[in-house]
C-alpha cells in the first residue's frame, strides 16, 4: 500500500524533544487525509508533559485522543489542530477542520472525528476551541446564574474566556484576579473588572481557580460565602499542596469541583456529547476581540524542540500558534 511521508513532534522522556520522520497510510473508506495548517500549544498542560510531571496514577487517564507513546517515555502529544482536508469525501475535501490531533504535518482521521470550521470564524481563532470547551464544561459543572458573585483566579486564556463567558449572564458580578498587572489592558477590552490581588473583604459564592498554582487554594478560604463552590480548572500535574480543610472550607460547607474536560459534565451529558460541545465551542468564538488572546508571533513547526527547551523562561499567557507553512 502506498504511504505518505510526514513529520511529527515528540517529547523524549522529559525536558527534551525532537522532530520524527515517519510514514502514514493513505485514507480509505470514510477516512480523510488532512494537512495541518496550524496547531496550538496548550501551554500549561504541555509544559507538564514536557517536564515529565504527569503523575504515575494518571498516565492512562490523561492520554489525549491521538497520543502515541506513553508519558515518561517518548510521546507524541497535543490536541489543538487546524487542517485542510486534502483527500476523502467531497463533503470535506478542500475544507478546513478542527481536530484533536497532535503536532504533525499530515494525518488521517475518520470523518466522524473532525469538526468543520464555519467560514465566519478565522482559522487561528479556532485554536481557542479546546479552552472554550474547558470553560463551557466548567460552567455546566457549576451552573452560574443571575445574582451570583463570581471570582475568577488566574487570567491565562482559560481564565479570560471564563470571565468573558460569565459576563454574558445578566446580573452576575465578575472579578478577574491575576498578579500580572499587564493583563489589565486586555480585561478593559472585554469590559471585565480586573485586580492584581483579591480585595480583603471580597467574598464570592462561586470561585473558578484557573491559575495553575495549587498553593493558591488556601488563600481562597477568606473569600468564600457560606456553601460556596470552588471549581478547579487547572491541572497541577504531580504538584502537591496542603489545604486547610479544617477551617473555613469546613465550617462554610464549601463544595470543591475538579472540572475535567475530557468528559461532559453530569449536568449536561444527557443532552450533549464531546462532538456537539466542540461545535458549540467553535460557534462561540465569533467575536473579533478574542484574537487578542492569540500569540501574534508564530512558532515554526521545525523549531518546536527549541521552543519547548525554553518553556521555563517563557512568561507568555496567550494561545501559542505553530505554523506549518501550508497556508
Amino acid at each position: 500500500m502506498k504511504k505518505i511521508n510526514t513529520q511529527s513532534f515528540w517529547i523524549k522522556k522529559k525536558n527534551d524533544s525532537y522532530i520524527k520522520n515517519h510514514n502514514i497510510d493513505l485514507p480509505n473508506g470514510k477516512e480523510l487525509l488532512i494537512k495541518t495548517v496550524y496547531s496550538g500549544i496548550s501551554y500549561g498542560t504541555e509544559k507538564i508533559v514536557y517536564a515529565g510531571s504527569v503523575p504515575k496514577s494518571q498516565k492512562e487517564l490523561m492520554r489525549c485522543p491521538y497520543q502515541e507513546g506513553s508519558f515518561g517515555s517518548d510521546v507524541k502529544y497535543g490536541y489543538m489542530n487546524i487542517g485542510m482536508v486534502m483527500d476523502g469525501s467531497p463533503d470535506f475535501k478542500g475544507k478546513y477542520v478542527y481536530t484533536l490531533f497532535p503536532h504533525q504535518k499530515d494525518y488521517v482521521l475518520d470523518e466522524s472525528e473532525v469538526t468543520l470550521i464555519p467560514e465566519s470564524i478565522p482559522l487561528k481563532r479556532c485554536l481557542l476551541t479546546a479552552n472554550m470547551e474547558t470553560v463551557i464544561n466548567g460552567m455546566w459543572d457549576t451552573l452560574p446564574s443571575c445574582g451570583d458573585k463570581i471570582l475568577v483566579v488566574g487570567s491565562g486564556v482559560v481564565g479570560f474566556l471564563m470571565a468573558y463567558l460569565l459576563k454574558t449572564i445578566p446580573g452576575c458580578e465578575i472579578l478577574l484576579v491575576d498578579s500580572d498587572a499587564k493583563k489589565s489592558k486586555f480585561s478593559k477590552m472585554f469590559d471585565i473588572n480586573f485586580k492584581t490581588t483579591i480585595p480583603s473583604n471580597y467574598k464570592a459564592n462561586i470561585i473558578y481557580e484557573c491559575s495553575g498554582n495549587a498553593d493558591i487554594i488556601n488563600s481562597l478560604s477568606k473569600h468564600v460565602m457560606d456553601e460556596a463552590t470552588i471549581c478547579i480548572l487547572s491541572w497541577y500535574g504531580d504538584n502537591t499542596s496542603k489545604v486547610k480543610f479544617g477551617e473555613e472550607f469546613l465550617s462554610k460547607r464549601i463544595k470543591f469541583i475538579f472540572s475535567q474536560v475530557s468528559k461532559v459534565s453530569h449536568n449536561r451529558n444527557k443532552y450533549w456529547d464531546n462532538i456537539k460541545r466542540r461545535e458549540l465551542a467553535i460557534s462561540m468564538l465569533n467575536d473579533d476581540r478574542l484574537d487578542h488572546l492569540i500569540e501574534q508571533k508564530m512558532i515554526d513547526f521545525s523549531k518546536l524542540p527549541t521552543f519547548f527547551s525554553k518553556t521555563v523562561k517563557d512568561k507568555g499567557f496567550f494561545c501559542k500558534v505553530v505554523n506549518y507553512g501550508s497556508k
